[in-house]
């Protein structure tokens, strides 16, 4: 063998090893590349939901939200289809920025959505008297449908409100949510007035309720209740 061939055949040897080199440094820069398409594929169909609830809300939210997450998710997809196709040499500088935009328009959206979702949840139910739905079950009072119509409004607003993104209708359902436990408190209010519902509640304190309290008027309307004989009169 020639000096001349055997510089030739090193030659050959080093572009060979020199373009496997290649064809690794890209495989591994496809493979980061496409661990990073994942996430945001896999979240914004969600957060778009998520965006369209939120909207819905008494709430100022940028113009164009919706169709620029409709354009990010068409083009990731197309970047995802388009990646393994691209050349050796081809320079990746494109793709690489399209993907770091992708994932920071990903997380203001998300950042926007839960934001503008959890100010929205974490307003206070109804107010509706608890102890008074006890202490009328504890009277003898019939509330039992009051009682269960106001656990289950209470759960579902709660499962509602746990989201840190609402899904599809989230926005619908803890409004009737709300308006469930609201009309609780308007059939409460149907069983009993204020000023006996007071009564009723104190009675049962260790305290209890002056004997003055149990006014004629007030007594008819415990008696209408059917549980004027639950009281009793305790000396001091």
């Amino acid at each position: 063998m020639t000096l001349r061939s055997t510089i030739q055949d090193l030659r050959a040897r080093a572009d060979v090893a020199n373009d496997e080199h290649q064809v690794k440094v890209r495989t591994g820069q496809f493979a980061d590349l496409s661990a990073r398409l994942g996430p945001p594929l896999a979240e914004l169909p969600a957060l778009y939901i998520g965006l369209a609830e939120v909207e819905k809300l008494d709430v100022e939210m940028p113009p164009g939200r919706d169709q620029d997450a409709s354009q990010v998710v068409d083009s990731l997809r197309a970047l995802a289809s388009d990646l393994p196709t691209v050349g050796v040499e081809q320079s990746l500088d494109l793709a690489k920025a399209r993907v770091r935009s992708a994932e920071k328009y990903v997380g203001e959206l998300r950042g926007l959505v839960i934001g503008a979702w959890q100010a929205h949840v974490s307003q206070p139910p109804p107010a509706i008297n608890s102890d008074l739905v006890d202490a009328l079950a504890e009277g003898g009072v019939d509330v039992e449908e009051i009682r269960d119509a106001l656990e289950t409004a209470r759960g579902r607003l709660l499962a509602i409100g746990s989201r840190l993104i609402p899904d599809q209708g989230a926005v619908e359902r803890f409004r009737d949510a709300r308006e469930a436990i609201h009309r609780c408190g308007q059939q409460l209010g149907e069983v009993v007035d204020a000023d006996v519902a007071e009564g009723i509640v104190g009675a049962q304190e260790l305290s209890g309720m002056p004997l003055a309290w149990f006014t004629s008027e007030r007594m008819e309307k415990l008696a209408a209740l059917g549980i004027i004989d639950r009281f009793q009169v305790r000396l001091r």
